[in-house]
């Protein structure tokens, strides 16, 4: 067996026993898997190439800026030290500086650099003729750029490719450079290590419709090293990374001969084709911002899809004080894995909403998050539930997928009205509120701060505009995956869409327009939102309604009884008019045993 090893950024080719560590760790793991004979390994070396595009610092100042930014949308801390604090990343000052942070943006801007690198690799490739890639980090970058881009990539088919500590699906690499949905790359199998705790820019993948990708969770304290710190497991010895990546390729005298992806198989029961995610929060911290009717639109909600075919056991409730930022992201990612083909998800939130001043890499206020408001909501990014927090499990889904996200709650602050219809949404503290005002000294009064669009190139008429970004352009709303989009023109969007690689978008239902407000509603005594009880009435009324048909029956509901909220669809235009999932004739699917990847 070869293996090709790629190191990532650090410069690491100054250090002649550079990849000493990661031979000691791999030979290890085969032999502890039962692999009689070492591998041999051929090392690819790059940084010189670096060195020859390098153009000094100015060029890649808006690149750093955005990649210090996606740090932010990951709510990481600092990656190495003060190093990636983006006070000292945007002077883009010291040669430590320009190899690593820097690498990643001179790779991201340099179209020269990427076509040299994909020369040298596809020599390396040629003449080495290796079973497996192993990259990490910046290596990761280069080695999928070839692999993605490049025809020569071919001859890689029946290779292993292993990454580790990578970047591939950061929000800004990934908006530069492979625009629309992550595809399987050429080669027989893809194992991606991600380890949570590696703040160096990384991101978990998930593609459902590749039988032959895994991702495998490899968290360790020892961060984006590929080997051992101390007592914590880097990414190439970890337990995980034996039991899944040495065992299944130790198995083979020679990975060619893989007849499957991946030998680790194990029985277990066929995903569900239906599950479903409902959230319901009425006892805030706060005594001014409980609710009452959330819990009771979480049993309401789940009744309704039991009805609709949705099996008890493929529904899971989160409501009070369980529902806690962390909390509601485990389980978004429970609702999202494995959603291949033909699967059928849904997200029900009902809550408080919110509106966030986002900060850009500068630590300036340029754009507003719509956040899902959890129990432990703190006005923080980190507290808060954004677009951020799911899109990355939802924009790689095929098309064929299903993902309906309903949130009874508003964005435009909270109020009583008349003193009964309670409003779903948190009306900000004044040292939050304060981040998006400005003085008018000609007015001598506060106004709205003008802060830039998000996405210039967006296409589509003025209300497409801002059912995406909302009216003034500039708010990541829930939903919309906008972060992967700032970088594509209507034109590529065209492409994609036409080439089947567009990124998903799913059937998205609000309570409200963007500047209105949910209410609650009480039925008799007990109390609901207004929207979600009116949706459940018209849903069991009209079984077979379309989702258009479904909210405009439901904003008719509402007009009449005077509450003064428009709900909202946006998705798919030919999606919209497709009937609701799920009916009161269909049943759960029944599970079936059978042999997939574990």
């Amino acid at each position: 067996m070869k293996i090709l090893l790629v190191h990532g950024i650090g410069h690491s080719d100054n250090d002649p026993n550079y990849y000493a560590g990661w031979k000691a760790a791999i030979i290890a793991g085969l032999r502890a898997s039962g692999m009689k004979s070492d591998p041999i390994f051929a090392e690819f070396h790059y940084d010189d190439l670096f060195a020859k595009h390098y153009t000094g610092p100015g060029l890649y100042a808006v690149a750093v800026t955005e990649l210090m930014a996606t740090a932010l949308v990951h709510t990481i801390a600092d990656a190495i030290g003060n190093l990636f604090r983006p006070s000292r990343a945007l002077t883009y000052g010291g040669d430590t500086l320009r190899w690593f942070a820097g690498m990643v943006a001179q790779f991201t801007t340099e179209s020269a650099l990427r076509r040299d690198l994909r020369d040298r690799l596809a020599d390396t490739l040629t003449a080495e003729a290796p079973d497996v890639i192993a990259a990490h980090s910046l290596g990761t970058l280069l080695t999928f750029d070839f692999l993605h881009n490049d025809p020569r990539a071919a001859s890689s088919s029946r290779r292993t490719y292993l990454t580790f500590g990578s970047q591939i699906n950061n929000v800004f690499v990934r908006s530069r450079l492979w625009p629309g949905r992550l595809v399987m790359p050429r080669v027989t199998a893809w194992y991606h290590l991600y380890n949570a705790q590696d703040k160096a820019f990384t991101a978990d993948i998930s593609l459902p419709d590749a039988p032959a990708f895994r991702s495998i969770a490899t968290t360790s304290a020892a961060g984006h090293s590929p080997t051992q710190v101390g007592s914590d497991p880097g990414y190439l010895n970890h337990p995980n990374t034996q039991r899944y990546v040495w065992t299944a390729l130790a198995g083979k005298t020679g990975v060619r001969s893989l007849r499957q992806p991946f030998a680790v198989i194990d029985a277990v029961a066929e995903p569900p084709r239906r599950r479903a995610l409902l959230i319901g929060i009425n006892e805030y911290p706060q005594a001014e911002d409980r609710l009452e009717g959330c819990v009771n639109d979480v049993f309401l909600m789940s009744s309704v899809l039991q009805e609709r075919g949705f099996a008890a056991e493929d529904i899971r409730v989160v409501l009070n004080g369980r529902a806690t930022a962390a909390g509601i992201r485990e389980r978004l990612a429970w609702l999202l894995e494995d959603a291949g083909d033909g699967m059928e998800r849904v997200l029900f939130y009902s809550g408080h909403g919110a509106q966030l001043p986002g900060y850009n890499a500068t630590e300036k206020i340029d754009h507003v998050d719509e956040c899902l408001v959890p129990h432990d909501f703190a006005w923080t990014k980190e507290s808060a539930i954004t677009d951020d927090d799911f899109f990355r499990l939802y924009s790689d889904l095929p098309f064929s997928a299903r993902l309906l996200t309903i949130f009874d709650c508003c964005h435009s602050g909270g109020m009583t009205r008349d003193g009964s219809h309670k409003a779903r949404g948190l009306t900000p503290p004044d040292d939050i509120r304060h981040r998006l005002l400005r003085w008018n000294p000609a007015e001598q009064m506060w106004q709205a701060r003008e802060l830039p669009p998000i996405n210039k190139s967006f296409g589509g008429t003025a209300e497409q505009r801002h059912q995406m970004m909302g009216q003034k352009g500039a708010t990541f709303r829930l939903g919309r995956g906008m972060r992967l989009r700032q970088h594509i023109t209507a034109t590529e969007s065209d492409r994609l869409v036409a080439e089947k690689r567009a990124l998903f978008l799913p059937v998205i239902v609000e309570a409200c327009g963007e500047n209105q407000l949910s209410y609650e509603y009480r039925h008799g005594t007990i109390s609901y939102g207004a929207f979600t009880y009116a949706l459940a009435k018209t849903l069991r009324s009209e079984p077979a309604a379309s989702f258009a048909t479904l909210i405009a029956r439901t904003s008719a509901t509402l007009t009449r009884l005077g509450y003064e909220q428009t709900p909202q669809l946006v998705g798919p235009a030919k999606i919209l008019k497709h009937p609701v999932p799920g009916g009161p004739a269909e049943q759960a699917a029944p599970r079936k045993k059978t042999s997939r990847n574990k």
